[in-house]
């Protein structure tokens, strides 16, 4: 499996890598940190599933989604965030998410992932 996650936080991104090397040890993680970093990325070939924080630097969770469903219309994002429901910015773009995830239960982090990904997926 290949994983982009889109987070500014240092420590976040190792607790998140940390849960899903727990489940995929062969996991490709590849990691965006600010917008420069995801615009690089976004000219890859899409990853397996996008885990995205509600901001990077300078760039809202609801600009990064448009950015990700255009450039990768396929590819399901998942958003792990830090307060769900302390975003009204976030709030009305849930719905074109795949899920939500809350940091501070990571534990509920791989059974989303697995969820999200049996699901079909549009064409």
């Amino acid at each position: 499996m290949h994983i982009l996650l889109i987070e500014d936080m240092d420590s976040d991104a190792e607790l998140i890598r940390l849960e899903l090397l727990g489940e995929w040890p062969s996991l490709r993680f590849d990691w965006a940190d600010t917008r420069q970093a995801l615009s690089q990325v976004l000219a890859n070939p899409p990853p397996d599933l996008v885990l995205c924080d509600s901001r990077l630097p300078g760039l809202h969770g609801a600009e990064i989604l448009e950015l990700v469903t255009v450039a990768w219309p396929q590819t399901p994002l998942v958003f792990c965030v830090g307060s769900p429901d302390g975003d009204p910015i976030l709030q009305p773009v849930l719905p074109r998410a795949a899920a939500l995830v809350d940091k501070n239960r990571l534990q509920a982090l791989v059974p989303t992932i697995k969820r999200v990904m049996a699901a079909p997926r549009p064409h």
